[in-house]
């Protein structure tokens, strides 16, 4: 192919499962002609599910639309994930249900044979080109990602920490998000593309995915293949991989045009995008996982309005972040509320004040300090304000009445009329 043609034929294949600990499946994919997307929802089962739908309704609208070059597609892939962040904020307000919840987002969008590509958050997008070593596109918005760039964590260990799905940032969860978009790459024959979810990347190397895609020459059982290597590891996530192939040939689309409606991505019943139920048939009810965006470290400290997230492990696999937790505990005598998790991540809190109140720690009673030592969770500011109140001492009885004058034992007073 030579720089700005479309020789090349692009074939596309994906597939989604639950894996083999969650009770359903959160993630979405999309699959069309030009646009190709994947997105990982937070916020429980259901919100979730909803988020990272949500999310690829502006990728389905961008798919066929005539772009005039290269800036063009490159500033309308960016602008529809800017439109995808608003429309989860947006029905995360409308429905109580749905708050906290927000979802990744990486797609790209084919244009005469080059790739253009978008992302917030943590799923990946690869290229595999022959004889070349695997290339991992995207940049992770991890709060483990950051802590290597700085030097504070090797890559083997951020590999293996126990905060490594932390995320800095995701779709739907404040009124702006920011979107890294990628120059694009001109495609060349027999290259690969991937775009996954971290259920694929958490239990299966770099090396494992590349040889997979190398050594099966069908694109549906490649992505077979990567989910089933996946869920050999434990499957602790749900599973989402959408893998595109450039071939010799006519065509800038995707062979047959095959084609998954946002509203539709991972669903049981269609054939494109099994939604199979967990291999051992075993399946662990509970929160399923949830994700929201973790304060960047160099931020915490400065920033007033920045989200701080936090981990809690949730069934030793996955992760429940909470973009928008409080907590009350002590602050040099005076009990106080924050905004975030009482938890440090490389000797970074993952906190910050919100409110110092005037109730003073001294005045507690003994069993009530040892609970506030220890942090008290709350949902909200206003939750949190409730916390305090019920901590304050009760108030002391009011003094009995005193008598106008004596009287004896077994009598009355004396009315005057």
């Amino acid at each position: 192919m030579t720089s700005g043609t479309s020789d090349l034929r692009l074939t596309a294949s994906a597939r989604s499962d639950r894996g083999r600990v969650r009770e359903g499946n959160e993630d979405s994919l999309y699959v069309g002609t030009s646009v190709f997307a994947v997105a990982d929802g937070m916020g429980g089962h259901v919100a979730g599910e909803v988020a990272s739908e949500t999310a690829l309704t502006p990728l389905a609208d961008l798919d066929g639309r005539e772009l005039a070059d290269e800036e063009e597609a490159s500033r309308a892939l960016a602008e529809a994930i800017d439109t995808a962040n608003g429309l989860v904020v947006e029905r995360a307000a409308q429905n109580p249900d749905y708050r906290g919840m927000g979802t990744t987002l990486t797609a790209v969008l084919v244009r005469q044979g080059r790739l253009h590509l978008a992302h917030v958050g943590d799923s990946r997008a690869y290229l595999l080109r022959r004889g070349e070593p695997i290339v991992q596109l995207t940049t992770d918005h991890t709060l483990v990602e950051q802590l290597v760039r700085e030097g504070r964590l090797s890559r083997a260990e951020a590999a293996t920490h126990p905060q490594r799905s932390v995320i800095t940032r995701a779709v739907g969860v404040e009124p702006r998000v920011q979107v890294d978009s990628l120059p694009p790459t001109e495609l060349q024959p027999d290259d690969q593309v991937l775009l996954c979810s971290d259920g694929l990347t958490g239990p299966v190397d770099d090396d494992e995915i590349a040889r997979i895609l190398h050594e099966d020459p069908d694109a549906d059982s490649a992505c077979q293949a990567l989910v089933d290597a996946a869920n050999a590891n434990g499957g602790p996530d749900n599973i989402t991989v959408v893998l595109l192939r450039a071939e010799p040939g006519a065509g800038d689309g995707p062979g047959g045009g095959r084609r998954v409606p946002a509203a539709a991505a991972p669903r049981p019943d269609h054939d494109l995008v099994p939604d199979a139920a967990s291999p051992d048939g075993k399946a662990v009810p509970g929160d399923g996982h949830a994700r929201g965006p973790a304060a960047s470290p160099l931020r915490v400290a400065a920033a007033a309005l920045v989200v701080i997230a936090a981990l809690t492990a949730v069934g030793g696999a996955g992760v429940w972040v909470l973009s928008r937790s409080w907590f009350v505990s002590d602050l040099d005598g005076s009990v106080a509320i924050f905004r975030g998790v009482d938890q440090e991540v490389a000797g970074i809190a993952l906190s910050r004040l919100a409110e110092k109140t005037d109730l003073r720690t001294a005045e507690l009673p003994p069993f009530r300090r040892r609970r506030l030592a220890q942090g008290i969770e709350a949902t909200s500011r206003e939750d949190a304000r409730q916390v305090v109140d019920d901590l304050r001492p009760p108030p002391e009885p009011p003094a009995p009445p005193q008598r106008s004058g004596p009287s004896r034992p077994g009598t009355s007073p004396t009315r005057l009329r």
